[in-house]
């Protein structure tokens, strides 16, 4: 039997080590940047709750993360964080610092990666932030919930930092107090009626009411069911069961919805992505189409476009408005929105927007586009626009990103084909977490 020669894996490190060192930077995560020389070697650290000027004890835990341990001094930038969670809860991971603080260190982040990665040296035309309550402003949300007999303690809330373990939380700081109020009725009735094995997550939503969305694992006995909406009835809230094939409701003839700037309403299911800041979206959808500048003749292109946050208010101001997003039930949605608005001008597309076909698309000529892509980014519709002829490359584009390294990335096809940047502005919809939401507008240059 023939033999091969077959070279030996190298060790993993079974043992994690403790070093100790001064931040002299924030990440773009928000964690504290720690330089050390090693065995002449310079090795960087991600210290998590740390800001510049702080010494740490952490824990590396791979070959750049790492777990605090302990601090030695404080920096005057840092706050008691409100929440009495949050040391534990890996939902937020900013509340050491102020507001204020955040907002400069989110536009710091991107300024960075617009230089590093869209070749960007000039001064960015910085506007100024989109703000709203810095608390109970979440009104979506994903709770946890473990509990893997009736014998056994259940605990509802977040995951912990970098783990499965659930951190129990009787009440969020970030959750819309609406959310808020039910969560005590919420977890006696899970409890008594014996539920809390049979459940996966909870998907927390307020829209015009509170809706709360139990994903089953094992059917529901008709006792159990009838515990849920007692509680319904209760709380004043829509409950919806997920078996992971279909949801439906507890209740007859109810809908989850949301409402445009117009007041035309956004029906969407749970599961569905709405923007979690209520109050924010609404600023954002006005400074976009302010950005935009619709004619009442424009033919507008509008990509990854959901439920039509943006859809139903540009198609009250231009001629159409073509719509396209990947997932086909919420283009469904879209399309029974705009009817539903009597908006017959907005012409709703299915297919995968990071192929080929985005590009025959654009070749057809659209005035002015609005991008609003998930973290992943828009890399191949700014490629096929910087690829157009130039008579038919849009006058206008606005771009929301909820990432701004893939925002910075796709930023240089369009900054290295005939566009310059006439706006940019953070959109804080992520308060007390490192998460950046930034908008820019792009024209084109004649």
């Amino acid at each position: 039997m023939a033999q091969f020669f077959k070279p030996k894996g190298r060790k993993k490190s079974t043992s994690n080590y403790v070093l100790t060192g001064t931040a002299d930077a924030l990440d773009h995560q928000g964690r504290g940047v720690v330089r050390l020389s090693k065995q002449g070697k310079n090795r960087v650290y991600f210290v998590p709750q740390v800001l510049p000027g702080e010494t740490a004890q952490f824990k590396v835990t791979g070959q750049q993360n790492t777990e605090l341990l302990a601090r030695q001094n404080a920096s005057e930038e840092r706050r008691q964080a409100p929440c009495p969670y949050y040391e534990d809860c890996g939902g937020c991971d900013l509340q050491h610092i102020n507001e204020t603080h955040q907002r400069r260190h989110k536009q710091q982040v991107v300024t960075e990666l617009f230089a590093k990665m869209a070749g960007v040296r000039d001064e960015l035309p910085w506007h100024e932030t989109l703000i709203a309550d810095d608390w109970q402003y979440r009104r979506k949300a994903r709770l946890a919930i473990y509990q893997r007999n009736t014998a056994e303690p259940m605990r509802l809330g977040f995951r912990a930092r970098s783990s499965k373990h659930i951190v129990d939380i009787p009440q969020c700081a970030v959750l819309d107090s609406a959310l808020n109020r039910v969560l005590d009725d919420l977890r006696s009735v899970l409890y008594e009626a014996q539920i809390g094995p049979k459940l996966g997550h909870i998907e927390l939503i307020k829209a015009r009411d509170v809706h709360l969305c139990l994903r089953i694992t094992q059917s529901l006995s008709s006792e159990q069911e009838k515990c849920l909406i007692a509680f319904s009835s209760h709380s004043q809230c829509t409950l919806w069961l997920d078996d992971g094939q279909q949801i439906t409701s507890l209740a007859e003839d109810v809908v989850c919805f949301d409402e445009t700037i117009d007041g035309d309403r956004l029906v969407f299911m749970p599961g569905n992505f709405i923007q979690v800041n209520a109050k924010v979206n609404q600023q954002m959808v006005k400074q976009a189409l302010n950005w935009l500048a619709p004619q009442a003749e424009d033919e507008i292109l509008d990509l990854f476009a959901g439920i039509g946050n943006f859809t139903l208010p540009l198609a009250r101001r231009v001629k159409s408005v073509t719509a396209v997003e990947g997932v086909s039930a919420m283009t469904t949605q879209l399309a029974a929105n705009a009817a539903a608005a009597d908006l017959s001008n907005v012409h709703a597309q299915t297919f995968d927007l990071s192929t080929d076909q985005v590009s025959r698309l654009l070749k057809k000529g659209f005035q002015r586009v609005l991008l609003d892509p998930a973290r992943a980014g828009a890399e191949k519709v700014c490629q096929g626009i910087a690829q157009l002829e130039a008579d038919k490359q849009p006058v206008q584009i606005v771009y929301v990103s909820c990432s701004p390294d893939t925002l910075a990335r796709d930023s240089r096809w369009l900054l290295d084909n005939g566009y310059e940047i006439t706006h940019i502005s953070l959109v804080d919809m992520f308060v007390q977490t490192h998460h950046i939401e930034t908008m820019v507008s792009f024209k084109k240059v004649v």
